[in-house]
């Protein structure tokens, strides 16, 4: 896996990060989930305990896999989710604070869902990516100033909820990771905007522990045009993590607060990122495993591979070149 993406970064190298980026005094740190839903099965009492571990986050970021509405509803198709505001403000005492709704389930209470949820969300006081009350908003993202430093963060729905689900001049909804021009400018915008830029997507083989070279693709175009973090999900297992030449590309970090029966789904952790007072990107994975009565994640003690490609008991790691 390395070894193909050393490869393509010979072959089509990117820029360092901003020179620009003022000196820092002290790092800033970044924490990164997946998938987070509040389905019923979900312990809510059980959240607090995980609050000491986002505590020093500047940003805390996770993927909102959920509509947050009391609309009934549904839009036709296989697993619809929501969950109420009472949750929100659970994973808000947790120390959450950022939330990428740039995926294929913010919208499974249409229109009326997709618009409680960002009322939802702005109330809670977390900001959110991937979406907005029309296109120009959803693709905007938002700029954080931190330490002195202005982060810009987008999110990319490369898997959303389908064509009706998509942000237009006139309509509430995601972006669409695949509509190239949106996405191209709304990077090259922030970047120009921003000391660094951090790219928030949804994509990936749900199951698979390898990206795959659309994944690989993606990644390096986005570098090109000036991204320094991507962050991925929506494939509910952990996928390698690359950082090479101060890029850092998190393929996806599986689920977080979300339920599964299958161990490897369980198996999960929090992606530390710190950009030090020299600019340089660092990270480390705390890893959890979903404790499967309360469907809220514990600290583990089990020992990632060193590219993280998925657990210790993944067979297919291997595959990942």
């Amino acid at each position: 896996m390395t070894s193909v993406v050393a490869i393509a970064f010979l072959l089509f190298p990117v820029p360092r990060s901003h020179a620009s980026v003022k000196l820092l005094q002290s790092p800033i740190t970044i924490n990164f989930v997946g998938d987070v839903h509040g389905e019923r099965a979900i312990k809510v009492a059980s959240l607090p305990t995980l609050r000491k571990y986002f505590a020093k986050g500047d940003l805390n970021i996770f993927n909102l896999e959920t509509a947050v509405t009391d609309f009934d509803q549904t839009e036709v198709k296989e697993y619809n989710f929501k969950t109420n505001f009472v949750f929100l403000q659970s994973l808000k005492g947790v120390g959450f604070n950022l939330a990428n709704i740039g995926n294929n389930h913010s919208y499974d209470y249409g229109d009326k869902g997709f618009k409680d949820t960002l009322k939802n969300l702005d109330k809670a006081g977390i900001s959110y990516v991937g979406g907005g009350i029309n296109k120009a908003d959803a693709y905007r993202g938002k700029v954080f100033e931190i330490k002195g430093v202005k982060i810009g963060i987008l999110g990319l729905a490369k898997v959303n909820g389908g064509p009706d689900s998509i942000a237009t001049a006139k309509r509430a909804g995601t972006t669409n990771g695949y509509e190239l021009k949106a996405t191209e400018e709304a990077i090259t915008a922030l970047k120009a905007k921003s000391d660094l830029v951090i790219i928030v997507t949804h994509w990936g083989e749900e199951g698979s522990f390898c990206p795959r070279d659309s994944e690989i693709s993606s990644a390096k175009k986005w570098f090109s045009l000036g991204a320094d973090i991507i962050l991925g999900s929506h494939t509910h297992t952990l996928q390698p993590v690359v950082l090479k030449d101060n890029k850092l590309v998190a393929y996806s970090m599986g689920n977080f607060i979300f339920y599964s029966s299958r161990l490897e789904n369980r198996e999960t952790g929090i992606l530390k990122i710190e950009i030090s007072p020299k600019n340089k990107i660092s990270y480390r994975i705390e890893p959890f495993t979903i404790n499967n009565l309360s469907k809220v994640p514990e600290i583990s003690d089990r020992t990632l591979r060193e590219d993280n490609s998925a657990v210790t008991n993944n067979k297919d790691a291997i595959l990942c070149k």
